[in-house]
């Protein structure tokens, strides 16, 4: 059975109760669950429901009796209402739709709340005692009828009620479903409860009080076992005996008649609610809030995989072949404003026989990178980095971080990777000495063309010339000095600009592959560890909204 949750009138005073901050760190557990694919159906009605619950007056609170068949819930309620107001009898199950008794002063603002708890209006009766204050008591079907809708009832509505009473009797005070289905559930989210062994006065005092021993002893394990430790309050329980006069009820009229604010008990049974609601949240995310956060992925061993990573696909874009390719750029633009005009001739000589683009062409070396290899080798590393937490980690995360490092998919954000680092916009170097050793290069071949001419007319024409002594080699003719002497300076200029732009080359082929070495490793962070980040941020907001809950929702 689904209860139906009206919007309050526009008529209903304001609630006076604010929990704008507890609400708010509990809507961001609920997005970081969701991103993490935690299921939020539950979270998600404990929202809704607390936004409705705030619609509605605060100046009375709802209490439940809930219990199982014939424990006698009906029975209380008519030794409080001293009438009947919820039939009993030997046939059960006997209530099969929730039965309310409220105080008459609180009838006309009550109308909706009890309508948004599945209430009918002829199931409603007034009260004019004064006695128990501004509580309204329902007494719901029972828990472990046969008839399936009636547990459907008090599922339906137990979320919705502000406090409860579990009602058991000595004979099921121990049954598993009471104890399994609900309290083990229902414990940790509501503030006020108590609970109520019936029919005490078929017992010996001696027996009374053992069973009510154990009962204790079975709720302090409930309360304290698995996460909830520390997240349930100590419940009381009392003893009681609906049909034993006025006496039999007083422990249970005195607890109601207490004098507590209808708001404090609503905002305690939103607050217990919301918190424990963020902590399964954690714990269905493998998120402990009283342990410091740890990442899912180990520091140390993401490097270690972002490493092996970039040392693969480095191996692929060949940062050696990369530098000498840029070296060898740099010494053929050199060649073209620095050798003179033979220079510049076996410049364009070399780019239009093609030889330079494939040896000389660091961009166009780059942009080819893919041809050179697979990107195989380097997904393997960041896929046996996350095994072991992805072997840990939830089935929903589980399911997110499996697909984060699909091997397709981690192979196509790499291979972006590597694109964008090696996008260069770098042009290759130059130099401003290069022109001033051109110059000097095209004079020497003039001179070149000069001392050949005087050397042709000396030899062939006899032309005549003075001769230069030499040590060692002694008298030698000026045009055949002038041809050494042009020679060797063409010669150490061609040198001197072959070192000049080897030197500049080199520098700027360090620099080229450390900026892709740099980059592609910044790229491989981002790429390869971009699920597992995603992951980790919202584990972190759930794990930070599971350990501050207390903070922004502190318990009365």
């Amino acid at each position: 059975m689904t209860v139906a949750a009206p919007v309050p009138s526009a008529a209903a005073p304001a609630h006076p109760l604010v929990i704008d901050p507890c609400l708010a760190r509990f809507e961001r557990a609920i997005e970081a669950a969701r991103d993490l694919a935690i299921p939020t159906v539950e979270a998600d009605a404990v929202r809704s429901d607390a936004a409705a619950r705030l619609g509605f007056p605060s100046d009375a609170y709802v209490v439940a009796l809930v219990g199982g068949t014939g424990v006698g819930k009906s029975s209380l309620l008519n030794a409080l209402a001293g009438t009947e107001v919820s039939r009993a009898s030997v046939r059960r199950p006997t209530t099969a739709r929730p039965v309310g008794w409220v105080p008459q002063a609180a009838g006309d603002e009550l109308g909706e709340l009890l309508d948004w708890l599945g209430v009918a209006p002829d199931d409603v009766h007034e009260t004019s005692s004064a006695e128990l204050g501004r509580v309204a008591i329902l007494d719901l079907p029972d828990l472990d009828s046969t008839s399936a809708d009636h547990r459907e009832r008090v599922e339906a509505i137990l979320p919705r009620i502000d406090a409860v009473v579990w009602v058991t009797d000595p004979e099921k005070y121990a049954d598993a479903v009471l104890h399994d289905d609900f309290l083990v559930r229902w414990l940790p989210r509501l503030a006020r409860q108590l609970v109520v062994v019936n029919k005490a006065d078929r017992l010996t005092p001696d027996e009374a009080e053992a069973v009510r021993r154990d009962l204790e002893r079975d709720l302090t394990r409930l309360a304290t076992g698995g996460d909830r430790a520390g997240r349930v309050p100590p419940v009381p329980v009392i003893l009681t005996s609906a049909t034993g006069g006025d006496a039999g009820t007083d422990a249970l009229r005195r607890w109601l008649a207490e004098q507590v604010e209808a708001k404090q008990v609503v905002r305690a049974r939103l607050i217990a609610t919301i918190r424990d609601a963020v902590a399964s949240l954690a714990l269905a995310a493998g998120v402990d809030p009283t342990k410091p956060a740890r990442p899912l992925l180990d520091r140390d061993d993401r490097r270690r995989a972002a490493d092996g990573a970039t040392t693969a696909l480095l191996r692929v874009v060949d940062l050696p072949t990369l530098e000498r390719q840029a070296v060898a750029a740099t010494r053929a633009r050199a060649r073209a404003r620095g050798a003179g005009p033979l220079g510049g001739l076996t410049s364009r000589l070399y780019r239009w026989s093609g030889r330079q683009a494939r040896v000389a062409d660091p961009i166009a070396f780059l942009a080819r990178w893919r041809e050179r290899g697979s990107l195989a080798p380097a997904v393997e590393p960041i896929r046996a980095a996350v095994a072991e937490p992805l072997r840990m980690a939830p089935a929903g995360t589980r399911q997110l971080l499996a697909r984060s490092v699909a091997a397709d998919g981690l192979e196509r954000s790499l291979g972006r990777a590597v694109d964008r680092a090696v996008a260069l916009r770098d042009e290759v170097p130059t130099s401003r000495v290069w022109p001033v050793i051109g110059l000097l290069q095209t004079v020497a071949t003039l001179a070149l063309v000069v001392t050949a001419i005087w050397v042709v007319l000396w030899v062939f024409v006899k032309f005549p010339v003075d001769s230069v002594a030499l040590p060692v080699v002694g008298r030698m003719p000026t045009p055949f000095v002038a041809l050494v002497v042009v020679l060797a300076a063409g010669y150490l200029l061609a040198r001197l600009l072959g070192l000049h732009a080897g030197w500049i080359g080199r520098r700027w082929a360090h620099r080229l592959a450390a900026d892709i070495r740099s980059n592609v490793e910044r790229e491989v962070e981002r790429a390869g560890f971009e699920g597992i980040d995603v992951t980790e941020a919202n584990r972190l907001a759930l794990w930070e909204s599971a350990r501050r809950i207390g903070e922004d929702c502190p318990a009365d």
